[in-house]
């Protein structure tokens, strides 16, 4: 179909050829006045038809002065057009149907454009467009042939006819005087930017392939692959990137202008490229704050551990890992994505939060490629077959914790929450259980004076807040558990007894609680680890991990082994080369998706050992209470 189009195109463009300035074809004889007075009357509406700045009042005084004179004909279509302009296109018609027997020539061409124009705005532009090809070659003086060529490109867009539109706009372009040149091109400029991608990328392929025997000018084929490269830069679509610079032989500037640095970025890049490279695990980590930061230097920490890195690195057994930041977004997100499976990686580790989850399981979804998703997405990008959902959904965790508040007399109780998804989950506990939340503080909560508190701790007790639910990072924990020490230094006995309720990404260690303060703590496998020292450790390999590393792993550090430790064990049947075919590349990225979901291993995060068949890592919550020693 792409290839009719554009033979159709060529065609019309021969024909058009007829209608450029290049066309040396005589003029025809100019509509003659029957007087010397009538003629110098009509001259300045001529010139103003010319600069396309028609004044209606001129023209009907005309018409009504000297109503038989030989250019009343070619003033009424004048007047329709000024009618047209002015939204009037009925008004016009009325004016055009007196022409009707209108005799061959220029005129009567003339009136046929104004009744197309009159014809598209009502609606009817497949009408338009029948009525007008018949002129494409006749029309040949300088101004009736610019609005000609204008409208017969407008019809054909009206009326979806994209490919033949395109060969329009060229020769409009082409046709267009030195005058309006450049106004001309800014308006094709905007109305390529509207065309569908598949009709300039089809059009301009045969551009290139054809050179000037495919019958476009320059200009508009420098129109048109700017319109692309902006569509690549915009979509990351680093094949067309590619194909723009290195196949079609466009260099960066012709093809891109502004845009043209970040085309070359992006044809450089990784991203569309089809390939699995051995064993290779791609990591996409946030770096957008600082709590984000913190928790995928965790996660790096416990997939690293998983994967022996890096004293496995290079070696034939080995995992390679690969990063990338997620960028902003939903693209770059995608953009993210796409280089590290360009890079080779047949399974992926990211979505730190709610939302950048939801994109790295749509994107996996849409791939194929398998991503190992730390936090739950929300119910609409659950995954079907291809992302699993390693972390917990936090609605399950505050549901057990307000639970747990309740049962221990707490009626009102202090809420500290990372994100709007952590309210709205405890806003829905609360309204099960009875218990009242006052208005939440968020883990980014900035200090307001030196030398207070950063959380508004007093504040909470003068509110008749007896607890604390707390839902975030455990540095917000640790950092709301320094002000409720700071408070008790000069209160001792204010929060005697009152819980303190931690979701399992907020969990410390007992070491961090004050004395009084009872610790309400959401549980599943190892999490929350309470050593803080290595001998401490009860697991082995929590232990050898603290050796090795120095710090007391938290929920993320937990959860990122896990996903390394899946990971490592659905890679292991891999060779060490590379795939690059379609058919290879298929077959081993399945290879994975089989491997993840067949995997049985001791895992940090859960009782379990493996994935359920709903693509979900499946966790028994529990409570664990403690409070520290006196």
């Amino acid at each position: 179909m792409a290839a009719r189009f554009v033979a159709t195109g060529l065609v019309l463009l021969a024909s058009l050829a007829a209608c450029s300035r290049s066309a040396r074809q005589p003029k025809p004889a100019a509509t003659l006045s029957n007087s010397p007075q009538a003629a110098a009357a009509f001259a300045p509406i001529r010139e103003q038809w010319r600069n396309r700045k028609l004044d209606r009042a001129a023209i009907v005084e005309f018409i009504k002065r000297y109503p038989t004179d030989g250019a009343v004909p070619l003033a009424k279509v004048y007047d329709a057009f000024a009618l047209i302009e002015a939204g009037q296109p009925l008004q016009a018609d009325g004016v055009l149907a007196t022409l009707e027997n209108q005799p061959p020539g220029t005129t009567r061409d003339l009136a046929t454009v104004a009744k197309a124009r009159a014809l598209r705005l009502q609606g009817a532009p497949q009408s338009a467009l029948d009525s007008l090809r018949p002129l494409v070659g006749k029309i040949i003086d300088d101004a009736d042939r610019e609005i000609f060529l204008e409208e017969l490109a407008l019809a054909a867009l009206a009326a979806r006819d994209d490919y033949e539109a395109l060969a329009y706009l060229d020769a409009w372009l082409r046709g267009a005087g030195e005058d309006d040149r450049e106004i001309v091109r800014q308006k094709i400029g905007q109305i390529i930017d509207g065309l569908p991608r598949g009709v300039l990328e089809q059009t301009y392929r045969a551009m290139r392939e054809r050179g000037t025997a495919s019958g476009y000018g320059p200009e508009t084929q420098r129109l048109v692959a700017a319109r692309l490269a902006h569509i690549a830069v915009d979509t990351n679509d680093a094949a067309l990137a590619r194909w723009l610079l290195d196949v079609s032989g466009t260099s960066a500037a012709q093809a891109g202008g502004d845009a043209g640095l970040e085309l070359g970025e992006l044809a450089t890049s990784r991203r569309g490229i089809s390939i699995v490279s051995g064993k290779t695990v791609g990591l996409l980590l946030p770096t957008r704050n600082r709590e984000l930061r913190d928790e995928a230097a965790d996660v790096v920490r416990g997939v690293s551990w998983a994967l022996d890195l890096p004293r496995s690195a290079g070696s034939a057994t080995g995992v390679r890992l690969v990063t990338r930041d997620d960028g902003e977004g939903e693209g770059g997100t995608r953009a993210a994505m796409e280089e590290l499976a360009g890079e080779g990686a047949s399974v992926i580790i990211g979505g730190f939060d709610r939302k950048s989850a939801d994109r790295a399981s749509a994107w996996s979804e849409q791939s194929g490629v398998p991503v190992l998703l730390l936090s739950a997405p929300s119910a609409a990008h659950m995954p079907k077959n291809s992302a699993i959902v390693l972390g917990e959904r936090v609605e399950r965790e505050l549901t057990m914790l307000v639970e747990a508040l309740a049962r221990h007399g707490v009626k009102t109780s202090a809420f500290v929450a990372d994100t709007i998804e952590d309210e709205s989950a405890g806003k829905a506990a609360e309204a099960k259980n009875g218990l009242v939340l006052l208005p939440p503080a968020r883990c980014d909560l900035a200090l307001a004076e030196a030398g207070k508190t950063r959380f508004p701790v007093p504040a909470w007790f003068a509110s008749g807040a007896q607890g604390w639910l707390v839902s975030g990072p455990s540095g917000c924990a640790s950092d709301l558990l320094r002000d409720v020490r700071r408070v008790l230094e000069q209160r001792p006995r204010s929060a005697e007894g009152k819980p303190m309720a931690l979701t399992l990404e907020a969990g410390v260690p007992p070491s961090e609680v004050p004395k009084g303060v009872l610790v309400l703590s959401a549980s599943a496998g190892l999490v929350p680890v309470a050593a803080t020292r290595p001998e401490e450790a009860h697991d082995d390999d929590v232990r050898q991990f603290m050796e090795r590393f120095g710090v007391r792993p938290t929920y993320w550090t937990a959860i990122g082994r896990d996903a390394g430790v899946l990971a490592r064990t659905a890679l292991a049947p891999l060779p060490a080369d590379s795939a690059t075919d379609v058919q290879g590349v298929t077959q081993r990225r399945a290879i994975v998706q089989a491997g993840l979901l067949a995997a049985r291993v001791r895992l940090w995060t859960t009782d379990d050992m493996g994935v359920g068949k709903d693509r979900v890592l499946p966790r028994a919550l529990r409570l664990v209470t403690w409070t520290p020693p006196k």
